[in-house]
């Protein structure tokens, strides 16, 4: 039995190196999915907008909306104001969807082809690269979660829009 090569040890420099390779890939993997995440996002925050317009347009065009007395029943003041209140409101929380942010995509290639002098014995792909990429991860994460919770309100309140129209149509008729 001394004929046997021994086992490298797990973390001889080419298992580290093929490891950071993995990590690296992962986390390149997730900032694709967040990529992904965002956009998805941004769409939905779109069509839910998109969905309020419809449902006060259409509201106004079947004359459940309406000012003329002469024509049916008035629409409430009380429910107009709420309702130009809850539109603007959801307006908001899609603009902050929308709107441009600060997010990051992966690491910056000017960085690998033009190192600081103290990184540049370092290899491309390295446990701190790694690391650093996480951290990204991570500021999106916070991001998009936030994302998550405006478009949460978003839904919400068209929600509350339909109510206001249906509350004010019942009262009226």
């Amino acid at each position: 039995m001394t004929d046997a090569q021994p086992s490298p040890a797990p973390f001889a420099p080419h298992h580290l190196e093929e490891r950071e390779k993995l990590a690296y890939e992962a986390v390149m993997s997730l900032f694709s999915a967040q990529e992904r995440t965002v956009g998805n996002y941004r769409t939905r925050a779109t069509a839910i907008f998109a969905t309020a317009a419809f449902v006060v347009s259409f509201s106004a065009s079947v004359g459940l909306i309406g000012n003329d007395p002469g024509k049916g029943a008035v629409f409430p003041y009380w429910a107009a104001i709420t309702l130009l209140s809850v539109v603007a409101v959801q307006g908001g929380l899609i603009m902050l969807i929308l709107w441009p942010r600060s997010f990051s995509y992966g690491h910056e290639i000017t960085a690998l082809i033009h190192p600081k002098v103290e990184d540049a014995h370092r290899r491309p792909i390295d446990t701190k690269l790694v690391e650093d990429l996480l951290g990204d991860l991570s500021r999106n994460r916070k991001q998009i979660v936030f994302m998550s919770r405006l478009y949460q309100g978003a839904t919400f309140l068209l929600l509350v829009e339909v109510a206001v129209i249906l509350a004010a149509v019942a009262v009226t008729r």
